[in-house]
């Protein structure tokens, strides 16, 4: 079980680095960033995982299409990660890009 979950972690931390070319700016508040789009963040930072449609399933990754949860359960499991997923709320930036990814995530089903 330890194994399975370093190596998933392994693998998304190297499909994440592979996707993450750090050109997407966050908006967190400073007024000089660029906002970008729920889509941009979800393509930077989720689909290497989850892929473009949220079918991929790489590293243990769920299928988004097939999610139940709940709006909040989702929110929550992008800002703080879970299992082999790690928390995202760093990477965001910011309350309004995690529920713009939420919201996109959720419009997939």
């Amino acid at each position: 079980m330890v194994l399975k979950i370093c190596i998933s972690s392994f693998l998304f931390l190297t499909c994440f680095a592979c996707s993450s070319n750090g050109t997407i700016q966050r908006t967190d508040g400073d007024e000089t960033e660029t906002p970008v789009s729920a889509k941009e963040l979800y393509f930077e930072y989720c689909s290497a995982c989850h892929g473009s449609d949220g079918k991929l399933g790489a590293a243990g990754a769920k299928d988004l299409t097939k999610s139940t949860l709940l709006k909040a359960e989702v929110e929550s499991r992008i800002e703080k990660g879970k299992n082999g997923m790690p928390p995202m709320k760093e990477l965001l930036g910011s309350k309004k890009n995690i529920t713009a990814v939420t919201e996109y995530v959720l419009r997939m089903r």
